[in-house]
C-alpha cells in the first residue's frame, strides 16, 4: 500500500505531502489545477522519465519521496524483490531527486540505487492504468497466466509443468546420446586409442608410479646388497672369521669353569652372545640368498615407469587422473555403441511426450471454456461502461510443448462493430483503454502481487449511470487493492473512502496545493463537480444523496 507521498519543487508544486489510505482514494480538481502534475510526480517516483524543466522556478532541484507498506505483500512477490529490499522489511522508502545540473539520485530504503532498480521494485507493487502505461494486462506474455488464474486450473498447470520438466530432462539426455552416436565413427576411434594406450599398462592404478619407483630403486641396489652381505658372512665364518675365534674362546671359557666353578655365570653370558651371533649369521645368509639381480625385470619396470610419465605429460594429469580418463572413455564408448539402453531411453522419451500432450490437451479444454466465459463477462461489463459494441477475443494458438502447455494466449479487443480485433495496447482512446483495464482488473482478480492501482482517464467521455458503474467497479476493486483514481466525475468521487482536492493558488506565483477533504468539504467538492463553480444548497443536497447511495 502507498501510505505517504512527498513532492518538493515539482513544476508548480512547492512542497506537498499526501497520506493515502487503504481502499478507494479519489483525486479531483478543476481543469488546470495540477492533477496531471500530481500524476507526473507519481510516474517519476515509479521510475518514469524526468527533465530539469520540471524543477520549480527558483529551485535547484526537485525531489519526490514515497513510503509503501509491505506487510500484505505475498511471499512469492517478496521473494522476487531485489536484495536491496530486506527479507524482514515491512516498509519500503524510495526517494528520487533531480538537479538542474548533474545526475539525479535514487535512494531505496536509505541505500543508493538506480532508476532501473527502482522501476523493477515498484512495478511489482504499483500499476498506473492509463493510455501511456503498460501493465501485465496489456502484455501478451502474461495473458496465459491471467487466463489460467480466471479458469482456476492451477493443479492442471502444475501437472503440465511437471510433465514437461520430466520429458525435457530425458529428451536432452537422448539428444546428447544421439549427437554422440552421430559423431560416433571419429569419436569411437579416439576413445579406443585412449583406452588402448591406458590398457597397455596392465597394473595402472592410482599410486602405481610411486610403487614402480620404489621397486626400481630396490632392484638397482641388489648388487651392492649382495656384496656387503657376502663380506659380512666372510667376517663371521671365514678362515679368520669370528666363528673360528669363538670356538677357541669357548675352550678357554670351559677351562675357567673347570678350574673355578664360580666362573660359570661368565660362561653362560658368553654362550648367549655366541648363540646370537650364530642366528645373525643365518639371517644374513638367507637375506643374501634371496637377492636376485634380474636385469630383465628391472628394464621392464623402467619401461612401464617411462610410459606412465609420458601419458601423464600428454594428458596433463597424474596416474590417478589417467585411471579416471580411461574409465570415462570406456563409459562413453559403451554409450556410443548404443544397445538396449539406447532403445529403452527412446521408448521412455516417447512415453513422457505422450504424458505432456495429454496434460496440454486437458489444459486446452479448460482454457477454451474459460476463454468463452471471460469474453462474455467482459462484454457485459464493458456495455455497462458505455462500450456496448466492444468485445474481447481470447485467442488460443497451438504451439510446441512448453512448461505452460500447448497454447499461446493473446487478449485482443474490438471496440466498435466491424472493427478487426487488435492487441489491447493498440486501443487509441485513453478512456476506452482505462475502462477495458478496469473491467479486466475486476473480472480477472489479478493476483500478481500488485496491490496499488492508479487510474487516470478512466472516466473520459462518460457521464450519468455509466459513470456510476465505473465508480462502483473501482469501489469493488478497492476491496482487495488500494485504488487511487484521478477523476472529474461526481458519480465516481462520491464513492471514495478518501477524497483529495487539487487547487491552484495564485499569489506572486502559481502554486498547486493538494488537500485531504473532511466529510463536509467532500460534500462541497461533490456539489461543485455537480453544479459547476457556484455551489448551492440544492447541489449540496444532491451531493449528500450521491454519497449516501454508496
Amino acid at each position: 500500500m502507498l501510505t505517504e507521498l512527498t513532492i518538493s519543487n515539482f513544476a508548480i508544486i512547492d512542497r506537498q505531502s499526501l497520506s493515502f489510505h487503504p481502499g478507494f482514494n479519489v483525486i479531483s480538481g478543476e481543469t488546470g489545477a495540477g492533477k496531471s502534475i500530481l500524476l507526473h510526480a507519481l510516474e517519476f517516483i515509479l521510475g518514469g522519465k524526468g527533465s530539469p524543466s520540471l524543477i520549480r522556478t527558483g529551485a535547484d532541484s526537485l525531489e519526490v519521496q514515497a513510503l509503501f507498506d509491505l506487510t500484505a505483500i505475498p511471499e512469492v512477490v517478496r521473494a522476487e524483490l531485489p536484495d536491496i529490499v530486506g527479507e524482514g522489511d515491512d516498509e519500503l522508502v524510495v526517494s528520487r531527486t533531480l538537479p538542474r545540473e548533474g545526475r539525479g539520485k535514487v535512494l531505496i530504503n536509505g541505500r543508493l540505487g538506480t532508476v532501473s532498480l527502482l522501476e523493477e521494485i515498484v512495478r511489482k507493487i504499483v500499476n498506473i492504468c492509463s493510455q501511456h502505461h503498460q501493465t501485465k494486462l496489456l502484455d501478451s506474455r502474461f495473458h496465459l497466466e491471467l487466463l489460467d488464474g480466471f479458469c482456476g486450473c492451477a493443479e492442471l498447470a502444475d501437472a503440465m509443468r511437471d510433465a514437461h520438466r520430466r520429458w525435457t530432462e530425458k529428451r536432452l539426455e537422448l539428444e546428447r546420446l544421439q549427437e554422440a552416436r552421430a559423431k560416433g565413427a571419429v569419436r569411437r576411434e579416439d576413445l579406443e586409442a585412449v583406452i588402448a594406450e591406458m590398457s597397455a599398462i596392465a597394473k595402472l592404478k592410482a599410486g602405481r608410479r610411486a610403487e614402480l619407483e620404489r621397486e626400481i630403486k630396490r632392484i638397482g641396489n641388489a648388487e651392492r646388497l649382495i656384496s656387503v652381505g657376502q663380506r659380512a658372512l666372510e667376517l663371521m665364518s671365514g678362515d679368520e672369521g669370528i666363528t673360528l675365534g669363538m670356538k677357541e674362546l669357548a675352550g678357554s671359557m670351559q677351562e675357567l669353569v673347570r678350574l673355578d666353578p664360580g666362573a660359570a655365570p661368565i660362561f653362560s653370558e658368553f654362550e648367549s652372545v655366541r648363540d646370537a651371533l650364530s642366528r645373525s649369521e643365518i639371517s644374513i645368509s638367507r637375506f643374501v640368498n634371496s637377492l636376485d639381480v634380474d636385469a630383465e625385470t628391472l628394464e621392464s619396470l623402467r619401461e612401464e615407469l617411462s610410459e606412465i610419465a609420458r601419458l601423464e605429460r600428454k594428458h596433463r594429469t597424474d596416474d590417478a587422473g589417467l585411471v579416471v580418463l580411461r574409465d570415462a572413455a570406456q563409459r562413453e564408448l559403451d554409450a556410443i555403441s548404443g544397445g538396449e539402453g539406447y532403445g529403452e531411453l527412446e521408448r521412455e522419451v516417447a512415453a513422457l511426450l505422450d504424458a505432456v500432450m495429454k496434460a496440454g490437451k486437458e489444459l486446452r479444454k479448460v482454457r477454451t471454456a474459460g476463454a468463452k466465459q471471460l469474453c462474455k463477462a467482459v462484454a457485459q461489463d464493458l456495455a455497462e461502461l458505455n462500450m456496448r459494441d466492444a468485445t474481447l477475443d481470447v485467442r488460443l494458438t497451438e504451439c510446441d510443448p512448453s512448461p505452460t502447455g500447448l497454447d499461446r494466449v493473446d487478449f485482443l479487443i474490438s471496440t466498435n462493430k466491424g472493427q478487426p480485433y487488435a492487441p489491447l495496447a493498440a486501443i487509441a482512446s485513453g478512456g476506452e483503454l482505462s475502462r477495458v483495464m478496469l473491467v479486466l482488473k475486476k473480472i480477472l482478480r489479478e493476483r500478481s502481487g500488485v496491490n496499488v492501482l492508479i487510474f487516470d482517464e478512466v472516466d473520459t467521455g462518460i457521464s450519468g449511470g455509466v459513470a456510476r458503474s465505473v465508480g462502483q467497479m473501482l469501489k469493488e476493486i478497492s476491496g482487495r487493492s488500494q485504488v487511487v483514481c484521478i477523476t472529474h466525475l461526481p458519480q465516481v468521487a462520491s464513492l471514495s473512502d478518501r477524497h483529495f482536492l487539487v487547487n491552484k493558488e495564485v499569489g506572486d506565483r502559481a502554486i498547486t496545493v493538494v488537500k485531504q477533504l473532511s466529510e463536509d468539504e467532500k460534500v462541497d467538492e461533490i456539489a461543485r463537480m455537480l453544479a459547476g463553480y457556484k455551489i448551492t444548497e440544492a447541489s449540496r443536497a444532491s451531493a449528500r444523496e450521491l454519497i449516501g447511495s454508496k
